[in-house]
């Protein structure tokens, strides 16, 4: 028996089950990476529990973030038949069963789910947004109240998402420039939330923000609504409508990520709309996943697609592999956006140790995506900032995103830990100026079998501009401009040898700065907007031409 199923036996007790123990066990292995080990306890888990849920649908979850959403769809009709019927079972078998690439076996799950559970908002989110992908005459319905095939286009550019403007600075600097570049240009979206189901409240959050941040812009982005006419287990088809303005049709759809282009798809087909997107590292885009590939293939083969966007060789080259995507159909522009712009604007000056304070910070800045943020390296991240902090006294641990005290326990570092929630870049400016150094552990395959994040990511490329010192890991080799000692320290991924090698640099402060800077004259000469938005705004206007 393992050390980690000996440790799980002895959590068991009346008040807490073997199978719930093992369970338990099952996510902290996934969540620290060690999948073939959890989808081990996880079994354990159902054979002592097989009329418990919960157990199976962590072993299911452990299966689909390894790509086997048909094993996933096994498990949990297997525990529809031990635990009766259950609304969270079967909405999760339309998860795995969507991942096996079996839309129409997906959805009907998820119209088992709803009808007993009719209000329940994964239910409703899940039917509404499963039926908006549907082809043929419940797509004519579904659309009918934005337009109909063959209208004239009343506008330029028309930029959609399904988040925006909740995700992280890139995506919001994007649709930012195209707005101002292009004064035609309109943006639609849901403005949904991430990790939590759907509700159009959610959009109004949003904006406040973006609002505020962009108030010349604002009055451009219309929210979408998925409306279910019908109870969602019996709704025919999902009405998308406008709420704020009235739906103006563009004469060129963009996406900022693959999997919205697949979720848009339907409606740029219903109607006519000419499409491009930027095929950027997450988003639900996997490498060899069986779902993200079918849904980039349904992208691909539209007649209304006209061009990608690729941030790295990596991707330029798997598409052309595997999709056989036209060399002329590829823009190949490396690197992401950052809001240069309003970190610029909003810089205070820099705060160095031993000049103008009496510590040493240290930070971790990014959005979480998974319980632990183990795919961002948060787990690690405090396990060295703990090894760490008795061997420097100074030491002050920051973490920016939505993470709190309760995400990994970091007890050892009370009193020199700060949680400062999600911030705008204008508050991340203003912060950057005191922080020394930023660490970004993150590893590829971990939310799921194929995904992996762009090198440096988005926070950590402000940070850099920002001045402040850049530790990073780079799991798919993607680095093609930071000279390691020089720009930034490439690290790996355990914590013993990150707190050694921060503790080295933090000894000697200028070392430290000289890195910072070397740093962030990189980091405005190739991430700055006028290196990425540049190629991006002439690419659509040269699209935009194309389509009359």
């Amino acid at each position: 028996m393992s050390k980690a199923c000996n440790a799980t036996t002895r959590c068991a007790s009346p008040s807490r089950p073997a199978w719930r123990a093992l369970a338990q066990a099952a996510e902290d292995a996934g969540n620290d990476g060690r999948f073939a080990q959890a989808i081990r306890l996880a079994r354990r888990a159902v054979a002592a529990a097989p009329d418990q849920p919960a157990a199976s649908i962590v072993l299911a979850e452990l299966l689909r973030k390894r790509g086997c959403g048909g094993a996933a769809a096994k498990v949990l009709r297997r525990a529809l038949k031990h635990a009766g019927e259950r609304a969270e079972l079967w909405n999760h078998l339309g998860l795995a069963l969507r991942d096996d690439c079996r839309e129409d076996e997906s959805l009907a799950a998820f119209r088992r789910g709803a009808r007993l559970e009719p209000e329940g908002r994964w239910s409703r989110t899940n039917m509404a947004f499963g039926l908006m992908r549907q082809p043929g005459d419940r797509a004519t319905a579904t659309f009918a109240a934005l337009g109909q095939a063959g209208e004239a286009a009343e506008v330029g550019l028309g930029l959609f998402c399904d988040r925006f403007p909740h995700t992280y600075g890139f995506l919001i600097q994007q649709f930012a420039t195209y707005l101002r570049h292009f004064p035609d240009a309109v943006a639609y979206s849901f403005g949904r939330r991430v990790l939590e189901p759907y509700g159009p409240e959610q959009f109004d959050a949003a904006m406040a923000g973006f609002g505020t941040s962009h108030p010349d812009l604002a009055g451009r982005v219309t929210q979408l609504v998925p409306v279910l006419e019908a109870p969602p287990g019996d709704a025919p088809h999902v009405r998308i409508e406008t709420r704020g303005g009235r739906f103006r049709r563009p004469r060129l759809a963009h996406n900022i990520f693959a999997m919205n282009a697949d979720l848009f798809r339907p409606l740029y087909e219903t109607l006519g709309i000419p499409f491009t997107f930027t095929l950027n590292p997450g988003g639900a885009f996997r490498l060899d996943h069986p779902h993200s590939d079918d849904r980039l293939r349904r992208v691909f083969d539209s007649a209304l697609f006209r061009k990608v966007i690729v941030t790295y060789p990596l991707t330029h080259d798997y598409i052309i592999d595997r999709f056989q995507v036209p060399d002329e159909r590829i823009a190949l522009i490396p690197g992401t956006i950052v809001v240069e712009r309003l970190l610029d604007a909003h810089r205070a000056p820099k705060r160095r140790f031993g000049v103008h304070k009496d510590t040493l910070d240290v930070c971790f800045v990014g959005m979480r995506y998974s319980p632990t943020g183990a795919d961002k390296g948060y787990d690690r991240f405090i396990a060295a900032m703990t090894l760490l902090a008795p061997r420097v006294p100074a030491l002050r641990v920051h973490v920016v995103g939505n993470f709190d005290v309760d995400t990994v326990a970091c007890d050892a570092l009370a009193g020199r830990i700060a949680f400062h929630g999600s911030r705008d870049q204008r508050w991340l400016a203003a912060f950057h100026a005191g922080m020394d150094a930023i660490v970004s552990p993150n590893v590829a395959d971990q939310l799921a079998k194929g995904a992996f994040d762009g090198f440096p990511v988005t926070s950590c490329i402000e940070a850099g501009m920002c001045g402040v010192a850049l530790f990073a890991t780079d799991p798919m080799g993607l680095n093609m401009w930071l000279r390691d000692g020089v720009d930034y320290v490439a690290i790996d991924r355990d914590p013993r040898r990150i707190a050694d090698c921060l503790e080295a640099w933090l000894a000697t402060p200028e070392r430290l700065y000289a890195l910072a800077e070397s740093g962030a004259r990189r980091f405005h000469a190739h991430w700055g907007e006028a290196a990425q938005m540049g190629p991006r705004v002439a690419l659509m206007t040269e699209m935009l031409n194309r389509e009359g």
